[in-house]
């Protein structure tokens, strides 16, 4: 018999009734969504651009050889693109529509 734990309702995911997706190719992110990014070949991914709930969610992990970038978006006031490269979990909530969305 196994343990079971509702990580959102622990408050581990902090992100309520989170899909989970792992993906391997360009993909436009869902709000309070978690995302798994794998495989060996370079790819895009693109946050939502048409947010309407301050405070959205969606968490973004890398593992594999591939690079991952986050197409062109407002992040944290400005308009940019990120690169991810390395193993480490990126949350990104969505502050206002002048913000865009807060990295954690």
């Amino acid at each position: 018999m196994g343990l079971t734990i509702d990580l959102p309702q622990a408050g581990l995911l902090g992100i309520s009734g989170a899909q989970a997706f792992e993906i391997s190719s360009a993909t436009t992110l869902g709000i309070n969504n978690i995302y798994v990014c794998t495989g060996a070949t370079d790819f895009t991914i693109t946050l939502p651009t048409s947010v309407t709930q301050d405070g959205a969610t969606i968490l973004v992990k890398k593992i594999g050889t591939q690079t991952v970038t986050v197409a062109s978006a407002l992040i944290e006031g400005v308009v940019q693109s990120l690169t991810i490269t390395n193993n480490q979990p990126i949350r990104f909530v969505y502050v206002s529509s002048s913000f865009g969305f807060l990295i954690t």
